[in-house]
């Protein structure tokens, strides 16, 4: 658990070691998001099961990859509603069959595009970095499809403040090839960018949180695995009765109160408006599928808003007491995945030594491999 609790502890201190008014330079912001990418990258299947899954598929890939089988009957039944995903699945298995260097060049790749988003949004890329930490890190453990769909759904922000729906299109079903999941977000283009009234955004919300109650996110998960055929969001219906998720609403409302009461400080530029929509989205998703144990990772496309508006408004010298809950807030989001989850995370261990750690009972479920047991480097 420590090395988890120290790497936050680093950026914490970075965040705060910058402002907005001094300039990170990208080289040491880059190079340290790396050093995450690394971190998470050389880790010996941790974070679920979904790594075992993952990584089976892969290795099934790159039998077929070697034969010049790039779409094959196994890459439609894993990818066909998701080409993309199983497209850079092929790129890689064409050196490879090894399913650690699978996952450290996939992550190394994602947390390039993490690096892009939060420092072309952000002045102070760090304390970024820090929200980031609390709320989705640890899925980058295991959730390989859906957190790169995010990254790219982030890199088409700005098509949204320019009006460029054809380029914005094009990153959303780009996004939606990675994870189907992030079709959703064509919505954001044709919400109004305007500067809601308090009040309305109140009801709204409201609003959204009874729907959720009500249970008929079941309903919309089933109806649209029927619409597009897919067995997999049809699924998800299986798990929006999940149970009702209070941690959804207080997240939900803690970053609702933080926004309405600097409400005054948000500007009226597309680009900001953008921004705060994006925001609303994330808060107002929780509401609407606080039964579903899902409703986390659907939010997940819309975190950059989240990300954004709170790294403006804590940038004036005024504004740290905001900083510093925020800092303590994201510290309390990320300690408490690090303790649920327990042996799904540590002891920390890296496929750099051999073995597997002992009482890991997903290892012992899902290892389809055991030649990974002694060598890690067997098939590369």
């Amino acid at each position: 658990m420590a090395y988890y609790i120290i790497l936050f502890v680093i950026t914490a201190v970075l965040a705060w070691s910058y402002d907005g008014n001094t300039k990170v330079p990208k080289i040491t912001f880059f190079s340290f998001c790396l050093s995450i990418g690394l971190f998470v990258g050389l880790a010996d299947m941790l974070g679920g099961y979904d790594r075992y899954i993952y990584c089976e598929v892969f290795q099934d890939m790159h039998e077929n990859v070697t034969k010049g089988a790039f779409f094959s009957e196994e890459f439609l039944r894993f990818f066909g509603k998701e080409p993309v995903y199983g497209l850079i699945n092929d790129f890689i298995a064409l050196f490879t069959p090894n399913r650690y260097i699978f996952i450290l060049v996939y992550t190394l790749a994602l947390y390039v595009v993490y690096a892009i988003n939060f420092y072309r949004y952000t002045k102070n890329p760090f304390f970024a970095l820090l929200i980031f930490e609390g709320l989705m890190f640890f899925f980058t453990f295991t959730y390989l499809r859906q957190v790169l769909a995010a990254g790219v759904i982030w890199l088409s922000i700005p098509y949204v403040t320019q009006r460029k729906f054809k380029k914005y299109i094009l990153f959303v079903i780009l996004a939606t090839l990675i994870h189907n999941s992030a079709a959703y977000m064509i919505l954001l283009y044709f919400i109004p960018r305007r500067k809601f009234e308090k009040s309305n955004i109140i009801l709204f919300m409201l609003i959204l949180l009874l729907i959720g109650i009500s249970g008929v996110t079941k309903f919309i998960f089933s109806i649209s695995g029927e619409v597009i055929d897919d067995t997999k969001i049809a699924g998800y219906a299986n798990t929006a009765e999940f149970r009702f998720r209070i941690e959804y609403v207080i997240e939900s409302a803690l970053f609702l109160f933080i926004l309405l009461t600097n409400y005054k400080k948000i500007g009226e530029d597309e680009y900001s408006l953008t921004m705060v929509n994006v925001y609303l989205m994330f808060c107002g998703l929780l509401l609407f599928f606080c039964k579903s144990s899902d409703g986390g990772r659907i939010a997940w496309y819309c975190l950059l808003g989240i990300i954004v508006v709170l790294e403006r408004l804590c940038r004036p010298k005024s504004a740290v007491p905001l900083k510093g809950f925020i800092t303590i807030m994201c510290f309390v989001l990320f300690y408490r995945i690090l303790v649920a989850w327990g042996v799904l995370l540590y002891p920390y261990k890296t496929f750099l030594t051999p073995g597997v750690r002992q009482g890991d009972f997903i290892e012992e479920g899902y290892e389809y491999d055991h030649s990974y047991d002694n060598d890690k480097f067997y098939n590369l």
